[in-house]
């Protein structure tokens, strides 16, 4: 194998110091890819989705004359192809998952952070592949759906995960980022997760429930939880079409009106749409239901500022940790992501540009109960 200068390009080998480092390891799975002459040997929680590669073969064992060999030795393993020793090239896989996160997010600090994501679809998918990126390290995912085919032009999951469940797929997604990573799963709505689960999973202040089924009954549901656990929460939400969303996050602790105090089921104030649950892709006519919330482009637009969000919430401890928008924004936050009336209708109106993003939406103490004493009632419950 020669390059176009005619130098000879070795064979090498990826492969994580944890499992050099394994003695009880006896055979490697992974891939081989033919263009770059590198077989990357995948760690044990992605074993399954790999190629078998070879056999760990006793130290002072002979290398096969033919294909891929490791032959263990008292510093780790040796590799050889077709009887010539590999360069290897190998990894603490945390570390270097997180490398480029250095100095921006405290990776041991993230990596105590919890999120209970509630609704696995377009939204949550991307909420958790985003926030597993940035070092999260457990998850909780509830959703009773799922996935099917017309999901896959909004879903981070794809064709091959037609038919599963959206919390097993999404599950997959996630070790495919961080196999070190904790996924618990529930497979239902959110009104029906076991407290022992939540008991279990939840820890104060490093926690954050995130409302991503399309369903305000849900949210007021979802946040009364996280007050009981001193957790975090925000929703987000879709307009028709996403050509608009909201967010909503509130704190514990900080004097903060709850969902269903500021929001309740939204009035006169937005144009949300109640998603359908129980709708299909088998009807006929997919485009003019309005339980389809937009293109993938349009929602992750408004579900990513809902992440930075997410993100300035669980550093909020860290004392090094510059907040990105969480000191910009409101509580509640409408996002746009078109002002065109031929898609929104007249509700647009309230948008001065595309892509505006706004600042100075005040919401307020709903319930006089609240207002009076100037604390959630479901936060004086639990005091």
């Amino acid at each position: 194998m020669e390059n176009f200068f005619h130098d000879e390009i070795e064979k090498s080998v990826f492969i994580s110091e944890e499992q050099l480092k394994d003695a009880n390891m006896d055979k490697l799975y992974g891939r081989y890819w033919p263009d770059t002459y590198i077989y990357s040997v995948y760690p044990a929680a992605l074993e399954g989705r790999g190629d078998y590669l070879c056999d760990v073969l006793p130290a002072g064992s002979a290398p096969r004359e033919d294909g891929l060999s490791a032959v263990r030795t008292a510093d780790g393993i040796d590799f050889y192809d077709g009887g010539k020793r590999l360069r290897v090239e190998s990894y603490g896989l945390y570390q270097s998952i997180f490398s480029r996160n250095k100095g921006i997010l405290e990776t041991d600090v993230m990596s105590r952070k919890k999120a209970v994501i509630l609704g696995c679809g377009s939204v949550g998918s991307l909420v958790a592949m985003e926030l597993a990126r940035a070092g999260v390290g457990s998850f909780l995912l509830a959703d009773p759906d799922i996935v099917e085919y017309h999901n896959i032009c909004r879903h981070q999951c794809g064709l091959e995960d037609a038919g599963d469940l959206k919390i097993n797929a999404l599950e997959r997604k996630l070790k495919n980022i961080n196999p070190s990573v904790q996924v618990a799963k529930f497979e239902g709505i959110v009104q029906n997760l076991p407290k022992a689960q939540l008991d279990e999973f939840c820890t104060p202040g490093d926690t954050v429930f995130v409302g991503c089924a399309d369903n305000r009954a849900a949210d007021v549901y979802t946040n009364r939880i996280s007050i009981y656990y001193s957790a975090y929460f925000i929703s987000i939400g879709f307009w028709e079409r996403a050509y608009a969303g909201e967010i909503f996050y509130h704190i514990p602790g900080k004097g903060m009106p709850c969902y269903e105090c500021a929001l309740g089921d939204g009035g006169n104030i937005s144009a949300r749409i109640q998603a359908n649950h129980h709708i299909y892709s088998n009807q006929e006519n997919t485009e003019g239901l309005k339980f389809e919330p937009g293109i993938s482009v349009d929602i992750n637009f408004i579900t990513t500022i809902g992440i930075k969000i997410i993100i300035d919430l669980l550093n909020q401890s860290s004392e090094d940790y510059i907040p990105r928008v969480l000191n910009h924004l409101k509580q509640y936050t409408v996002i746009c992501n078109t002002s065109d009336p031929r898609i929104g209708g007249e509700m647009v109106e309230i948008f001065s540009y595309p892509l505006q993003i706004t600042s100075s939406l005040v919401v307020g103490f709903g319930k006089k109960q609240c207002r009076d004493g100037g604390i959630c009632k479901y936060e004086l419950e639990e005091k």
